[in-house]
């Protein structure tokens, strides 16, 4: 997913924010017809806060969190110990951003990224400016490291007419001043959540880059995921090889499974998510990523000729969109009724229906259910489904 481009960048020695494929928005007017440069809006992803270069200061600890804040944001937090184990030090930190491609605008607002909202650093408590420059790759020869000249220099804002691949990149810095022994850093952002056509949450976030402090590991390390109500997605094992770090919040179901991306077409053995309402974390001591955190979504496909329950695939997060389709019978339509109320965890009496939904891997019951208060969308989709005819 990490283009080599950009994966030439992690080589540049400062946190690498790149512009992939992210979460949760429905990028509904996007075409499903078609598989062009324009079928995904990719607005930013994360990574970690890296310096130019250290070989003094370790990363001690580090929890990172990613919690969707609402239908087209997510926030990133995320809280460092740093150990300097020798006298007072200070570096140049910060983090890259590339520029949004894809079906999106890039043009910069008032010199920062468009996409990125919030962005703050706290530094042993007390919040730290920082400032952003707008940098243009040298066409002749990449830079191996940013210099501090480099940095301090406010490039001209780049013209930006509706474009869909920019080629320049915004760096965030800002000096830190290291004492002897611990120190916090918490640094925050949000940023629009991207998609395609055929994938509605996709993920990308750089952990490799910890390994450039001193101690080439993250001593204590956890990742928390919460992405909201009734949400399916699945994480590429990329720097875990199975469920056995990764501890559930709430009501959460987690298990490998091969899972077929529909944007790539490619099937892969991955760890899927049903979250009903919680959150996933990983944990690891001594972490030495050897990949980055890849998560995406697949988007319901619409369905069409005869919908029979026997084959039908349904989903925690979605509902299935139908075209020209028509219904095997009526169980068949029982079953598309009471898709959102097996979404939330409603415990059948019926035992066709018990038996339907307790063979779905996302079907997750809860004896604390209460009547389900259905979205405006939920209750046009059932009036669509109680329309549909039976047919061959």
């Amino acid at each position: 997913m990490i283009d080599d481009r950009k994966k030439e960048r992690e080589t540049l020695g400062i946190m690498t924010y790149y512009h992939l494929p992210l979460t949760l928005a429905l990028l509904a007017i996007l075409s499903a017809t078609s598989a062009t440069a324009n079928d995904g809006a990719y607005y930013a992803s994360g990574n970690q806060i890296i310096p130019l270069q250290e070989t003094d200061i370790s990363v001690k600890k580090e929890v990172l969190t990613i919690k969707r804040i609402n239908d087209d944001k997510v926030r990133v937090t995320v809280d460092y110990t740093f150990h300097n184990p020798g006298a007072e030090k200070t570096i140049l930190m910060g983090f890259e951003a590339d520029s949004p491609t894809g079906d999106v605008n890039g043009t910069p607002r008032d010199g920062h990224h468009p996409y990125i909202e919030n962005f703050s650093v706290s530094f042993n408590d007390k919040k730290t400016p920082h400032k952003v420059s707008i940098l243009v790759p040298n066409d002749k020869k990449e830079k191996e490291l940013y210099t501090l000249e480099d940095l301090k220099k406010q490039n001209p804002i780049p013209e930006v007419e509706d474009t869909n691949d920019t080629d320049f990149y915004y760096v965030y810095h800002f000096p830190a001043t290291f004492p002897t022994g611990d120190s916090r850093v918490i640094h925050t952002y949000d940023y629009a959540i991207s998609g395609s056509v055929l994938t509605e949450t996709e993920i990308e976030y750089l952990l490799t880059p910890a390994l450039r402090w001193a101690n080439k590991q993250i001593d204590d390390f956890t990742l928390i995921i919460d992405l909201g109500e009734l949400q399916q997605y699945h994480i590429s094992p990329t720097f875990f090889d199975n469920t056995d770090q990764w501890t559930t919040q709430g009501r959460v179901k987690i298990l490998m499974q091969d899972v077929k991306n529909e944007m790539s077409l490619k099937t892969s053995r991955v760890m899927t998510v049903w979250q009903q309402k919680g959150s996933v974390t990983f944990h690891a001591k001594n972490f030495k990523p050897n990949g980055e955190l890849s998560l995406y979504s697949n988007r319901i496909i619409y369905l069409e000729g005869v919908i029979d329950s026997k084959t039908l695939k349904t989903s925690l997060q979605e509902r299935p969109l139908f075209y020209e389709a028509k219904l095997k019978d009526e169980f068949t339509r029982k079953v598309l009724e009471n898709i959102p109320y097996a979404q939330r965890g409603y415990i059948f009496k019926n035992k066709e229906l018990k038996a339907y939904f307790e063979g779905q891997p996302w079907y997750i019951p809860d004896p604390e259910y209460k009547e389900a208060t259905l979205t405006e969308d939920e209750k046009a989709w059932l009036k669509e489904v109680r329309e549909l005819k039976i047919g061959e």
